[in-house]
């Protein structure tokens, strides 16, 4: 093995890493959970993500089916210091943040960028909810932007009804839920920001 390939292995393995963990928690999955879907241990799922084992091509196949991802999203390496980051359509990588958010369709963007201010994703949100599906509720602001169709955001007192072009800038916090409305499934850009960590 020459130098190169030496120095080169342990690079490839902390991306892997990196992108693994990263993976798990933008879809909500513990260590225990994703080992389960993956039909691996607990145990040694904790070693790949720490980089102190390497996974053969049959764990990352297997990864890749759990997370719902391609092998090239999982193992794919991030571009040179991710300050600039181009996401083609088909890059966008699919996730379901928790079982409550059943029906909808989300798809995150810039993954492959480490330690972001926001988190921004393509949603595509339902024509019905079940009545006891409840509100989601979390830190930071959120903008809403209706790439196409027609779709409501649900508040405890009111409902903002918008169309393609329209955009929504409310407090995170505050109980909300959406759904697509007209003929076709809306598609929209959420961004969402912890206002702790910006300035």
């Amino acid at each position: 093995m020459t130098r190169k390939q030496e120095s080169g292995a342990p690079a490839a393995l902390s991306t892997i890493a990196e992108r693994l963990a990263a993976l798990r928690k933008l879809n909500g999955l513990t260590l225990e959970e994703l080992a389960q879907r993956a039909s691996l241990t607990k145990s040694y799922l904790s070693k790949l993500e720490r980089g102190l084992s390497s996974p053969t091509i049959g764990t990352v196949l297997k990864l890749a089916e759990a997370l719902d991802v391609t092998v090239d999203q999982l193992i794919a390496k991030p571009q040179r210091a991710n300050e600039i980051l181009l996401v083609k359509a088909a890059d966008r990588v699919p996730f379901s943040p928790s079982a409550e958010r059943q029906g909808y369709t989300y798809e995150a963007i810039a993954t492959e960028r480490v330690d972001k201010a926001m988190q921004p994703f393509v949603m595509v949100p339902p024509f019905t909810l079940a009545q006891d599906q409840p509100m989601a509720s979390h830190a930071g602001e959120e903008l809403i932007f209706v790439i196409s169709g027609e779709m409501e955001v649900l508040f405890d007192d009111r409902i903002v009804r918008m169309q393609a072009g329209d955009s929504l800038y409310f407090n995170a916090s505050i109980p909300h839920r959406s759904r697509s409305i007209g003929k076709t499934q809306a598609q929209a850009l959420v961004v969402v920001s912890d206002r702790k960590r910006v300035g």
